[in-house]
């Protein structure tokens, strides 16, 4: 009788040690997966601090843009914004990086410092790459101020005409995609929708394509200027594309294509 009570206990002691430590791992995960994230979105941002400010300071000695109607700080805010995520990149490797008061301080930095020259992007006509460039920047850095409660950048949208975003597909360039097949198909890389919105940090990424699918997303072709197709008939895609170069040739209405066949 004394063994089984015995054994019952220590049964019950087992059982609450295990219920012990599975609640402070489940909080422990979820911490982690937070982290990684943080980190994901700031090793996205470092890989644009060298090659974006080359491109703005080329745009701005070009017309259509005219340097002399913009302030001294959205001038400032291509390299500003490249100093500061050096920063931030050197910071995110902390331990506590969820409540780290430094990091926080300098991601809010980093948004007051691009700040006049996202405005200054909505009102010039900068080259449509370069605008495609900034609103994947911005959309990451809004994604790290949602994590850290700060003030996000505002979504402008950039002047019609020939630059920004509103100047990429005019009437003709519309009627032209609505038409039917593309004359030597589509080139784009083969991504999750997630990830095409996400920077061309992840664009090559088959692994994450890969898993975001099994979740149930769909793929889509993005081009190198990042503009995305939804691809209709899913089927067609093979995952050996995921995170690849493909040129899809198809019937083309509007933003969406139905794939014929792919080239690698």
């Amino acid at each position: 009788m004394l063994v089984r009570r015995w054994v019952r206990a220590a049964c019950g002691a087992c059982m609450l040690l295990v219920v012990s430590r599975a609640v402070p791992q489940d909080r422990f995960d979820r911490e982690k997966s937070a982290r990684e994230y943080v980190q994901f979105l700031v090793l996205q941002l470092d890989q644009w601090k060298q090659e974006f400010p080359q491109q703005f300071y080329a745009a701005l000695v070009k017309p259509p843009v005219d340097s002399s109607k913009m302030s001294a700080a959205a001038k400032d805010g291509a390299v500003e914004f490249a100093e500061s995520i050096k920063r931030l990149s050197a910071l995110s490797a902390a331990p506590d990086l969820m409540t780290n008061a430094e990091f926080r301080s300098q991601l809010d930095k980093a948004l007051t410092v691009t700040k006049e020259m996202n405005q200054a992007m909505s009102v010039q006509r900068f080259p449509a790459p370069l605008q495609n460039s900034w609103d994947q920047i911005r959309s990451t850095l809004n994604n790290l101020a949602r994590v850290y409660n700060l003030e996000m950048l505002a979504v402008l949208e950039p002047p019609g005409g020939g630059g920004g975003r509103g100047g990429r597909r005019g009437p003709a360039a519309a009627t032209a995609a609505a038409a039917g097949p593309v004359p030597g198909g589509l080139a784009g890389y083969i991504v999750d929708l997630a990830c095409a919105r996400r920077g061309k940090g992840m664009w090559t990424n088959a692994e994450c394509v890969a898993r975001c699918v099994r979740d149930g997303d769909k793929v889509v072709l993005v081009t190198d200027d990042g503009k995305v197709y939804q691809i209709t008939n899913q089927d067609k895609i093979a995952p050996e594309t995921y995170g690849q170069v493909v040129t899809l040739t198809g019937k083309v209405e509007g933003d969406a294509i139905t794939v014929e066949s792919f080239k690698l």
